[in-house]
């Protein structure tokens, strides 16, 4: 049997659970916009690596005999395509991270709001028993 302290303070508790339970719903609503959204750019990311790619692997020599200059003008175009190809693969290793790291938020919060609601149903089991 409770007092009559003791119904009021677990009323407050529950109320005070269910507000926290509703931060918790809205920080998972976020983290499930912000996933969509880093899936969104890691697409588009690594569309433009695929791109980024073809160009890189393109081979077109010139048929004429090349003089030094030619030769060192094409090697080093070569060298910034594969420079920017590699930042490209860095961008999307960049949002496979950030996507891992929202799920990882995403099933912490879950954990936080499951232990939250077993809570809330132990204390309403003591105030109907009440």
């Amino acid at each position: 049997m409770l007092s009559d302290q003791e119904s009021p303070l677990i009323r407050q508790l529950l109320a005070l659970r269910k507000r926290k339970e509703e931060r918790i719903q809205s920080q998972l609503n976020e983290l499930r916009r912000q996933k969509v959204q880093c899936r969104q750019e890691k697409q588009r990311a690594y569309e433009s690596w695929l791109e980024s790619r073809t160009r890189l692997e393109e081979t077109t020599l010139p048929s004429e005999t090349l003089d030094r200059a030619c030769l060192n003008r094409l090697l080093a175009a070569k060298h910034q395509l594969y420079v920017d190809e590699r930042a490209k693969a860095a961008l999307v290793d960049e949002w496979q991270s950030r996507i891992e790291n929202l799920a990882q938020a995403q099933h912490e919060l879950r954990e936080e709001q499951a232990s939250l609601i077993r809570g809330q149903e132990k204390l309403k089991e003591v105030l109907n028993d009440n």
